[in-house]
């Protein structure tokens, strides 16, 4: 169950690639939905910026299309980074070169 909460990231990207702006909208609406996220408008005297929170990544933007262009890019440079093993947990191995570095 672990391992698939995890996969949904990449595979949410992925889907997003086929869309245009308003069903991509309306994939984050849902995906913040199915996922307990947060796409909070702005409250005036708290925040005059769109807040997305989902899959642990949190953007803001002076509208809904710059937070979702925001937290896009950011999920983008996440998924490149990280590697997700079958177990759901990230783990980081030294370089080979690293490994008679002292």
């Amino acid at each position: 169950m672990l391992n698939t909460l995890h996969n949904r990231l990449p595979a949410f990207l992925h889907n997003l690639e086929c869309r245009d702006t308003s069903e991509q909208h309306d994939a984050f609406v849902n995906e913040v939905q199915e996922t307990f996220g947060r796409f909070d408008p702005p409250s005036g005297d708290r925040s005059h910026r769109w807040e997305l929170d989902l899959h642990a990544i949190t953007a803001d933007g002076a509208t809904e299309e710059e937070a979702i262009a925001n937290w896009k890019r950011l999920a983008g440079k996440l998924c490149q980074i990280e590697d997700i093993e079958d177990d759901g947990f990230i783990t980081v191995h030294p370089a080979p070169d690293q490994l008679g570095a002292a």
